[in-house]
């Protein structure tokens, strides 16, 4: 029986976070032998006691739950399960969070190129990654990364620090947001003659970041905790966003016409809310895809990055419709 070493890995890998103060035994150990063992010390995890050869490699594991209840006087090799999940120490340690969901396990060993066992995830440190990758998620989803961008120094730090973590998304929606208003200073012969325009310019853009926020969200976590076919899966958005575009510009385009009086800027807002839900759809979904592909964190491509994008072709297309069907 041993315990394996300790050594230093790249921050948010597997070898990060696998714990060396595992139980291991032999094939002929007995059971008694081993629960004699894990007496002698206070371990990170006994749920597995995980078997290795006389080189160190990984054979498979034995539930603790088995031994209790079996013969003392039995080896570890008659219950041993063999080890068919395993994770290399360089890995994401979100691959330990959608291998331990998938496969429903309570810990997951760790071995290196040649098979040697390492440590092992177990069920606690999965749970802690898997708060941690949320809150990440959701402070990058808000615009917030850098240094600060953790939750208890956003919370406490230094007020110099929080707006280093805050500003920088912030001024670039700034940009946008003024960028909106040149679009729309281009649009100022449409906005005299029909001044009823206007006012449906805010529900569009409302319900085009509305719809991307929804796929964003679905989309950030289904890649951190699913293996995901990227084409089947924009496919079904774009269907998404084609039904409930449907939905929004149905209703959206009566509720304009019972506003306005008019069936022209019905139509406009209609179509716009169809069209602009579809896009957003698809666009929310494709850039936390992007992003994965590119190396990136799939959070950073959702928030503001998307909402900007949507804000700024939710308005072109309205503008672009009304100068096209009103008269």
């Amino acid at each position: 029986m041993q315990k394996t070493s300790n050594q230093p890995y790249e921050p948010e890998s597997v070898g990060s976070i696998m714990t060396t103060n595992i139980p291991t035994c032999r094939p002929n150990d007995t059971f008694g032998q081993i629960l004699h063992f894990l007496s002698t010390k206070s371990w990170d995890s006994i749920r597995n006691v995980y078997v290795t050869d006389s080189g160190g490699k990984l054979l498979g594991f034995i539930d603790m739950a088995m031994v209790i209840q079996s013969d003392p006087k039995k080896t570890a090799g008659t219950l041993m399960q063999r080890a068919k999940i395993f994770l290399r120490p360089d890995g994401d340690q979100e691959k330990a969070v959608f291998i331990a969901v998938k496969d429903d396990l309570v810990g997951i060993p760790v071995v290196d190129e040649d098979g040697k066992f390492l440590g092992a995830v177990t069920a606690h440190t999965i749970i802690d990654v898997m708060h941690q990758e949320h809150i990440e998620d959701a402070l990058l989803t808000a615009g917030i990364r850098g240094e600060g961008s953790h939750i208890m120094k956003l919370a406490s730090e230094r007020t110099s620090l929080i707006v280093k973590s805050r500003a920088p998304w912030l001024i670039i929606g700034l940009v946008v947001g003024l960028g909106l208003g040149l679009i729309s200073s281009w649009f100022k012969e449409s906005l005299q003659k029909t001044v009823a325009i206007a006012y449906f310019i805010p529900v569009v853009a409302y319900i085009a970041d509305s719809v991307g926020t929804q796929s964003e969200a679905i989309a950030v976590r289904a890649l951190a905790t699913l293996k995901l076919n990227y084409w089947k899966y924009l496919f079904k958005e774009l269907l998404v966003g084609l039904t409930l575009g449907l939905l929004m510009g149905a209703m959206g385009g009566l509720g304009a016409i019972l506003i306005s009086k008019s069936i022209e800027i019905g139509l406009v807002v209609g179509l716009a809310l169809f069209v602009a839900s579809t896009i957003a759809s698809v666009l929310a979904s494709l850039l936390p895809i992007v992003f994965k592909l590119v190396g990136k964190d799939p959070a950073l491509g959702s928030g503001p990055v998307a909402t900007a994008l949507q804000d700024v072709i939710s308005v072109v297309i309205y503008f672009l419709l009304a100068i096209t069907i009103i008269r």
